[in-house]
C-alpha cells in the first residue's frame, strides 16, 4: 500500500475496500480478481490534479469522483471511442518527499487481455522454430530451407516481442502519460528559476 494514500482506517474485504471515516461507512466495490494496479515513484505531485482531469479528457473519459489525493474516473478501452465499453480506475497518490511521491493507478479489470494477434503470431513462432530444426534432415528438399530461416527469423521476433514487459493496456498508458507530464513540467519549471 502507498503510505498516506488510504483512509485512516481501512479494512481490506474479499469485495473490494471499507472506509470509517467519522462515524460515515462507504464501500467502494472492486472486483479483486481481475483488479489490475500500476505504481510509479518519484513523480511530482505539483499540480496534478489538473493534469489528472486534462489526461481523463483527453482520453475521452470521465471524472466520476474526487477525494483528498485520490480521482475516481472512466477510461474508454479505445481512446476516444465510448462506444466500445469503458474501465473504470482510481488514481492516488502519497508524497514521498517535500516535491515528488508515489502515484498509482488501479483499474477494476485488467484490459490488456491477450489479442487473437498476438497468439497467432506466437504459434507462427512455434512453427518457425520447428522448421528450422527439422529442415536439415529433410533431403533433398531446397525449399524447405528457405522456409526454415524465415520460420528462424519469425521466431526469434517472437521471442524478442515476448522479452519486451507486457504493457498494461490503456491504463498503464494513462499512468506514464501522467508520470511524463509531471517530470517534463516540473523540469521545465526547474530550469525557468
Amino acid at each position: 500500500m502507498i503510505p498516506n494514500a488510504m483512509p485512516r482506517y481501512l479494512l481490506s474485504l474479499p469485495y473490494g475496500r471499507e472506509s470509517v471515516r467519522g462515524g460515515r461507512c462507504s464501500i467502494r466495490r472492486m472486483t479483486t480478481e481481475r483488479a489490475v494496479s500500476f505504481t510509479e515513484d518519484r513523480v511530482p505531485i505539483e499540480g496534478i490534479e489538473t493534469a489528472i482531469e486534462e489526461l481523463v479528457d483527453m482520453y475521452g473519459g470521465e471524472l466520476k469522483s474526487w477525494r483528498e489525493r485520490e480521482r475516481d474516473f472512466t477510461l474508454p478501452l479505445r481512446r476516444g471511442l465510448a462506444s466500445g465499453g469503458a474501465v473504470e480506475c482510481t488514481v492516488s497518490w502519497a508524497p514521498q518527499d517535500e516535491r515528488t511521491g508515489a502515484v498509482r493507478l488501479t483499474c477494476n479489470r485488467d484490459v490488456d487481455a491477450p489479442k487473437l494477434q498476438r497468439v497467432l503470431l506466437l504459434l507462427a513462432g512455434v512453427v518457425g522454430v520447428v522448421l528450422f530444426m527439422l529442415w536439415p534432415f529433410m533431403p533433398h528438399e531446397k525449399e524447405y530451407g528457405t522456409l526454415a530461416w524465415l520460420g528462424g527469423i519469425v521466431a526469434i521476433a517472437v521471442y524478442l516481442m515476448t522479452l519486451r514487459k507486457a504493457s498494461g493496456g490503456i491504463a498503464y498508458d494513462f499512468l506514464q502519460r501522467l508520470a511524463e507530464k509531471q517530470r517534463t513540467e516540473a523540469e521545465a519549471e526547474a530550469e525557468s528559476r
